[in-house]
């Protein structure tokens, strides 16, 4: 205000409410006590900030914290989620849903996700790892200081996808599913094979919806998505919407057992800055568990022909299978395609044109013959023309960053910061401010707290 008898005079011409707040803030702060802490001149220039300008009082604060007050650490990525909300550190980003559907949807049964897709096998249930599921319907229990704005629930923004490879993938499972249920035995459905599915998040989920007539699905989807999530596990969640109502419908019989995997989980992670850790490994039972369930036969599927190596988080797993006397073959998904010279009926559904191993009907049955778990149909066979390297994997032992010296089943060992977030403590208390920055430790909580 001016002085009563002295003309009015423009100090600054400012029409944005967050300039106006940093002012306030910086005149508290030069307000406060000489020998008052940080922490404490924070307090005492929000009194004169309000709520108006408190995201540009937080953004002065994070330029002049000092290393004093608080220090960088490293946490489970997962933890913070769960605690501070799915976008943590991101609070006013989203995710995009590339291939969003276009059909009705049902935004109630999110709610339902996790229950609804878990193994019907009640054995099985002790590998499902619902976190992934759990994620829309979760409900933070704390507010980070670093997040200036309330995080949007997941289950809000969540829309499933369909994308053409999650058809082909789909149309492949199915087609797996064929070769087993046509090799049934006296005692009905066989369960001496486990198959492993080792694709892109949608893709897998894709193919084990193809298969569930055939196999129980037990998902492995340890994570949760994030606007920076260096795994793009909104997709795999998008494409888990879409066949929700199929994984829900009842599949009467016992059936084979097939262990869902996100290939991506072990995505290349460099930059904490513009990267969200959520990275995480595969959970398999042990070699013991599964011959005691009377598995015999383990194929491990991957996306082409030129994948001819399993992921490093499953080598141990592999070769303890295979010293287990578990025959492991490997499988390329891409082996499966439409036969080019099969007419379309006049009663074709939307399942049609259906996959073949090696994409011929006449090559189908070839699979028993490059996979001899079971006798050839008759008649026989024709051999595919196309190239099928994984027929003759075997698991060897070989160096990772996730080796046990020889132990396996369960979740393999952890490097240091692999699926972390570093975050801001504060000393003394202990309490998590935000996520930081960079690894430099520098944080500025005006960008939304992780990431600039």
């Amino acid at each position: 205000m001016s002085r009563p008898n002295e003309p009015f005079e423009r100090d600054e011409v400012l029409d944005k409410p967050g300039l106006v707040g940093a002012r306030w803030w910086h005149k508290g702060l030069a307000e406060a006590p000489k020998d008052a802490s940080r922490r404490n001149a924070i307090l005492v220039a929000l009194g004169a900030v309000g709520l108006a300008g408190f995201a540009a009082a937080i953004a002065v604060a994070g330029e002049g914290c000092s290393d004093d007050d608080h220090e960088v650490q490293r946490k489970r990525a997962l933890d913070m989620q769960r605690t501070f909300g799915w976008s943590f550190g991101a609070a006013q980003e989203s995710v995009t849903f590339d291939g969003e559907s276009k059909k009705p949807f049902d935004q109630a049964a999110i709610a339902r996700m996790a229950t609804e897709l878990r193994p019907a096998d009640e054995a099985m249930r002790a590998y499902y790892v619902p976190a992934l599921f759990e994620s829309p319907s979760a409900v933070p229990t704390l507010v980070a200081q670093g997040d200036p704005a309330p995080i949007t629930p997941l289950g809000s923004v969540l829309r499933p996808i369909f994308t053409p490879a999650m058809e082909r993938a789909y149309r492949s499972g199915k087609a797996l599913a064929s070769l087993l249920l046509a090799a049934r035995t006296a005692g009905g459905l066989r369960r001496d094979i486990a198959v492993i599915v080792d694709l892109d998040g949608p893709e897998s989920v894709a193919f084990a919806a193809g298969a569930a007539e055939a196999f129980d699905p037990v998902f492995t989807f340890d994570n949760w998505p994030h606007p920076r999530g260096v795994v793009k596990a909104h997709q795999t969640l998008a494409a888990a919407a879409y066949y929700q109502p199929l994984f829900a419908r009842p599949h009467p019989g016992p059936r084979a057992t097939m262990f869902v995997l996100d290939r991506q989980r072990l995505s290349p992670y460099s930059d904490d800055a513009a990267q969200f850790d959520n990275r995480h490994l595969a959970r398999l039972p042990s070699a013991d568990t599964l011959w005691d369930r009377g598995v015999r036969y383990v194929l491990y599927v991957v996306p082409t022909e030129a994948d001819t190596t399993e992921t490093d988080d499953l080598n141990d797993d592999l070769v303890a299978y295979r010293m287990r006397q578990l025959h492991v073959a490997m499988m390329a998904a891409s082996v499966f395609a439409p036969d080019p010279a099969e007419a379309r009926p006049a009663n074709a559904t939307e399942d049609w044109p259906p996959h073949y191993y090696g994409g011929s009907a006449a090559s189908h049955g070839w699979f028993w013959v490059d996979y001899p778990w079971g006798a050839p149909p008759r008649p026989a066979p024709v051999e595919p023309a196309v190239r099928r390297p994984g027929k003759g994997y075997v698991p060897m032992v070989r160096a990772t960053p996730f080796s046990s010296g020889g132990a396996a089943g369960g979740t393999p060992p952890v490097p240091d910061g692999f699926g972390t977030v570093p975050v801001v403590v504060a000393l003394g208390t202990g309490a998590i401010l935000g996520a930081a920055l960079s690894r430099s430790g520098s944080w500025n909580r005006a960008s939304g707290g992780y990431g600039g």
